[in-house]
């Protein structure tokens, strides 16, 4: 009533000489009563349905990056995702910005896109034997991208198949966790301040569905060029004693699935790579993650133990009852 009706309503209840608490009976009075009320209450609901569209836009892309995580946790080959897809995305970039379509031959920025090449994948087109003076760019980037696959699948070749599908697994998991992660604070920093936008004659809404999108874009971006520079740059290193992959003991109902996509180690009859360092870090922070979650409720609660620090028990310290409780909350209250 005090927000939504006419100000004449309050003036009439004081000539009344109405008091607070007493029922009102006027007829009139309880219809503006009921406008406020489905004012209110539309008020809400707008403010619900403004949010939800703001929650829509980062559940899309929630989806799409769990829908990768889950193919990954399934064991699905990623080496055609990865070749044909992140490389050619990769090195179409590098032609674009360096032998455009629209440029000259003579006025390619060979030395550059030898220079990229080499940063991004490890190989020295040059050497390969890649002629990049007398090819066109269609058969320029046929040239390099066969080159390219040509060492991705050596390394494969010496690795093993197995293995090299499990480094591509563990590294993916490990950078879009990592890009994720970064993208999701960096969605909370753009939310924050969306809401100023207004003041430009913007719809904030708009503004947020455009730039997360760009923000998103961007973030697949580094994914794909993180995971290609790991795999093409991993090195194989020899090592005359592999040790066997120990059973993982979390303390709680795992599956066998779980624990062994998280085995540490590297396998017996694998080569050591320079990515076992990075594999095994992973791992040991998914092992974390899963005890973690188990211990907010996920498996059963372990045997609290009662601890007595001598005659006195502090506010804070575990009531000595052995409920698990603060003592100020429980036997201290």
């Amino acid at each position: 009533m005090r927000i939504f009706a006419k100000e004449w309503i309050s003036n009439l209840l004081q000539r009344l000489g109405m008091d607070e608490g007493v029922p009102i009976e006027s007829r009139m009075i309880t219809k503006r009563i009921e406008a406020a009320q489905k004012a209110v209450e539309g008020q809400n609901f707008e403010a619900r349905k403004h949010l939800l569209e703001y929650d829509d836009v980062m559940n899309k892309q929630r989806q799409a990056v769990y829908a990768l995580r889950r193919q990954l946790l399934e064991g699905l080959d990623q080496k055609e995702l990865i070749l044909e897809d992140y490389v050619r995305d990769i090195l179409g970039g590098l032609l674009d910005k360096y032998a455009g379509k629209d440029t000259r031959p003579a006025d390619w920025d060979i030395k550059s896109l030898k220079n990229q090449v080499f940063t991004r994948f490890g190989v020295d087109i040059t050497a390969e034997g890649v002629d990049t003076e007398n090819l066109n760019r269609q058969e320029l980037g046929d040239a390099i991208f066969d080159k390219l696959k040509e060492r991705y699948e050596a390394k494969e070749q010496l690795i093993g198949l197995d293995a090299m599908r499990h480094h591509e697994r563990i590294i993916m998991l490990s950078v879009i966790d990592q890009q994720w992660k970064d993208h999701l604070l960096s969605m909370d920093h753009l939310r924050e301040g969306i809401g100023l936008r207004g003041y430009g004659q913007h719809d904030p809404l708009v503004e947020y569905k455009r730039e997360s999108f760009d923000m998103f874009e961007a973030m697949m971006e580094r994914f794909e060029e993180e995971t290609v520079r790991y795999l093409y740059l991993m090195q194989i290193i020899e090592a005359p004693q592999r040790r066997e992959p120990q059973p993982v003991s979390a303390g709680g109902d795992f599956s066998g699935e779980q624990v062994g996509s998280f085995s540490t180690g590297p396998v017996r009859g694998r080569a050591t790579t320079s990515m076992d360092d990075m594999e095994e870090a992973f791992q040991r922070r998914k092992r974390r993650e899963l005890e973690q979650a188990r211990m907010a409720g996920g498996g059963e609660m372990g045997t609290v133990q009662q601890v007595v620090r001598g005659d006195k028990v502090g506010r804070n310290d575990p009531c000595p009852c052995g409920s698990g409780k603060k003592y100020k909350k429980c036997c201290g209250a």
